[in-house]
């Protein structure tokens, strides 16, 4: 038999012990509450673990004496509860869907954490308690008949393990190192069982025991073993309306092989959350793998969290860039975005697939310099119809944000408005300007079907906005393709040029110029203009610009 050691099972574990002729014996240390050992495991913090939570909010001892906030969030949420003086002293996280109580964040009066409780069945399971500075001083972890309290101290900026406390049946033992105890353990465990012919510290001290024992690392298990082939990843969206760019992307890669990732939502803007999602949906992905990660998608110091969590495991991840932040608005600091972690996560990824124009911008304005480029193509509008060319008309449409406009008194053409026009403060008094009120993408581009598509972005009071333009493929291009309608765009934006090169519609310097270019353009050529427009529709409407970009990718020889 062998033993192996290890905080916990992952999937490249996994693939050894299949591969093992000989019996094998886990042990391991992992003291997370849901963490369910396997068959031929043994863990030594299974006594304070009954399963999840049956706590509801109404048994928790403060809930009368406080009052409820009425803030929540959908999913895995947080419910706060504040004290008489009005400060939130109190949060709740409920398990998904339910009224349980996974964990509750204790705090004082100036938002510190004094304790973060963890309920298992119907018990405190773990309590960890926190000094004025936020670092952890003791770790409880509770059994019906065992209780386990580690001692830490902050020193110099790091936090240091000074004891241990085993209380079992009334009985105390106290040793000077959480190791101490642990080395004790595994050795009893071991010596239950009979011609153990070697121990495998994973990610382990080695110990002082008269059996073979060595010690691996992530990754060196596999190594003398036929390794499975390495696999590629595409980080998920919510199938909601306005992540269709990043649906779309995922439904690309997954028809080229591409395995999704989902995490949980809603997400929680800390590291622990993010760690404890890509240890919960990413064990199984495997030194050597590629992770196509949509950015951005969290907080970049979240996703600079994962970005490590990933090259720690020999993992690369390539970004597929959607907007950039840094260039998009002024970058300042704000609410789960600073700028400097962002310009340290971008300038780390394996590699990117970003519209080729990004990179000069990013380089000259934010002295960020992306590794690898894979320039992308118009983004994809994945549609499940076959895309015909529009039929002639003078008419215009838009989707998108009226506020985006310098002076809609002005418009002296025909535009009928799609999309968020409604859920915004703008007001005006035009004739020209039609409500064609909101409706999902994908209904949005069967429903466009005559005269031009307009993509404009000129919000005077935001000049990165217009900047923007120059560097980014307009979303709305594609919806318009999609829709085989030919388009107008400001003269100077990223796809003037391939307006201009494609005869895809034409391009103007300023929005006086549209309804005269609209009225010289004869039926002949817009015909010709929309039939060039369905050509390239149909390409996004399948997933081409993703596919080819992917493809190039996998051919990127990445350090």
């Amino acid at each position: 038999m062998k033993i192996i050691i290890t905080e916990k099972v992952n999937r490249e574990l996994l693939e050894w012990q299949a591969g093992q002729k000989e019996k094998v014996h886990v042990v391991s240390w992992t003291a997370e509450v849901n963490y369910k050992p396997q068959h031929n495991e043994s863990n030594l913090y299974q006594f304070m673990r009954k399963g999840y939570s049956e706590y509801l909010i109404k048994d928790l001892p403060w809930i009368k004496q406080l009052v409820l906030n009425y803030r929540s969030i959908p999913g895995n949420h947080e419910l706060e509860f504040k004290d008489a003086q009005n400060n939130v002293v109190i949060k709740v996280y409920l398990r998904k869907h339910t009224q349980f109580v996974e964990h509750v964040e204790v705090m004082d009066c100036f938002g510190n954490t004094l304790s973060n409780l963890i309920y298992s069945g119907k018990n405190l399971a773990q309590q960890i308690d926190y000094d004025t500075s936020g670092h952890p001083v003791q770790n409880c972890l509770f059994g019906q008949h065992q209780k386990i309290t580690t001692f830490w101290h902050a020193h110099d900026k790091k936090i240091n393990n000074i004891g241990m406390s085993l209380v079992t049946k009334s009985k105390e033992v106290f040793y000077s190192r959480y190791w101490d105890w642990h080395f004790e353990a595994f050795r009893q465990i071991i010596g239950t069982f009979e011609n153990v012919s070697e121990i495998i510290s994973y990610e382990a001290p080695t110990l002082n025991i008269d059996i073979p024992n060595k010690r691996v690392l992530f990754g060196e298990l596999m190594s003398k073993t036929k390794r499975t082939k390495t696999k590629k990843w595409i980080v998920n969206f919510q199938k909601q309306n306005f992540w269709k760019p990043r649906n779309d992307v995922s439904k690309a890669a997954m028809a080229m092989g591409y395995t999704p990732i989902d995490f949980d939502t809603p997400y929680i803007d800390n590291e622990k959350w993010m760690t404890a999602q890509l240890e919960k949906h990413c064990l199984q992905i495997n030194s050597g793998d590629t992770v196509v990660w949509q950015y951005p998608k969290y907080s970049p110091q979240l996703e600079l969290n994962m970005l490590n969590w990933f090259h720690n495991r020999g993992i690369k991840v390539a970004s597929f860039i959607h907007d950039i932040n840094l260039l998009r608005e002024e970058p300042l600091n704000r609410e789960h975005y600073l700028p400097e972690y962002d310009k340290i996560l971008l300038s780390s990824f394996d590699a990117n697939i970003v519209p080729e124009k990004f990179e000069q911008a990013l380089y000259s304005l934010a002295n960020v310099k992306l590794k690898n480029i894979v320039a992308l193509k118009p983004y994809d509008f994945i549609i499940q119809k076959p895309v015909l060319p529009a039929t002639y008309s003078q008419d215009i449409v838009y989707a998108g944000s009226l506020a985006k406009f310098p002076a809609l008194e002005d418009i002296d053409f025909n535009l009928t408005v799609y999309g968020e026009k409604n859920f915004s403060d703008v007001n005006f008094v035009n004739p020209k300007i039609i409500d064609g009120g909101f409706l999902p993408a994908e209904e949005l581009a069967s429903s466009l079907n005559n005269g031009f598509g307009l993509i404009w972005d000129e919000d005077r009071q935001n000049p990165y906005r217009q900047a923007y333009t120059k560097w980014n493929w307009p979303y709305k291009f594609s919806l318009y393709m999609v829709s085989g309608l030919p388009v107008i765009a400001w003269s100077e934006s990223a796809i003037a040029k391939l307006i201009e090169s494609e005869n895809l519609g034409f391009i103007v310097t300023d929005l006086s110029q549209i309804a005269s270019k609209v009225r010289s353009i004869s039926q002949t050529e817009f015909n010709e203009m929309a039939a060039n427009a369905a050509e390239i529709g149909n390409k996004l409407a399948h997933g081409n610009s993703t596919k080819t970009a992917l493809k190039k990718l996998e051919n990127c020889q990445c350090p």
